[in-house]
């Protein structure tokens, strides 16, 4: 005798999955980069040491020590201490509450623009404004009086960059 599969069964078996597995995938979804700021070193721990703490207190507030390593992006250890971690909400509030924890906040990452000094726009002259320039230029080159010629063609000058 065979024995028919029943299609609802099989829906509240899939739906069930669904539901344990919901919890898990929003707090997936709210979890943000946050830094732990907890001032100044005192000088008193080796690197491997301050790295450790602040395991310590990313296992207080997550579910598994992995977890907590996991969670860890990055240790502050040389201009100041924190860390860089992954965390919800709940985790980043838990931790800020703790005495040693001076601050917590959400690291927003900047959005970094590639920036020429070749671009028009850069330097704030409009393609129109150029077009103008440029008929300048070649008339002052007809009359021998172009920007190399009065700068001496660099003659002297040390170009220095200064990137921050």
């Amino acid at each position: 005798i065979k024995k028919k599969t029943q299609p609802m069964g099989i829906i509240s078996y899939v739906f069930s999955l669904l539901l344990l597995l919901l919890p898990l995938m929003a707090s997936a979804l709210e979890s943000q980069v946050y830094i732990v700021y907890f001032g100044e070193h005192s000088g008193e721990k080796a690197l491997h040491e301050i790295e450790e703490t602040h395991h310590s207190y990313l296992y207080s507030v997550k579910e598994t020590e992995d977890e907590a390593r996991a969670s860890l992006l990055y240790s502050y250890k040389h201009s100041f201490n924190g860390f860089a971690a992954v965390l919800t909400p709940d985790q980043a509030s838990k931790l800020s509450q703790m005495e040693e924890v001076v601050s917590v906040f959400r690291s927003h990452p900047r959005k970094h623009v590639m920036h020429t000094t070749r671009s028009w726009e850069f330097v704030g002259l409009e393609e129109a404004d150029m077009r103008q320039q440029l008929s300048m230029d070649k008339n002052r080159v007809a009359n021998n009086q172009d920007l190399l010629t009065r700068a001496d063609y660099g003659r002297n000058v040390i170009v220095g960059l200064i990137d921050s």
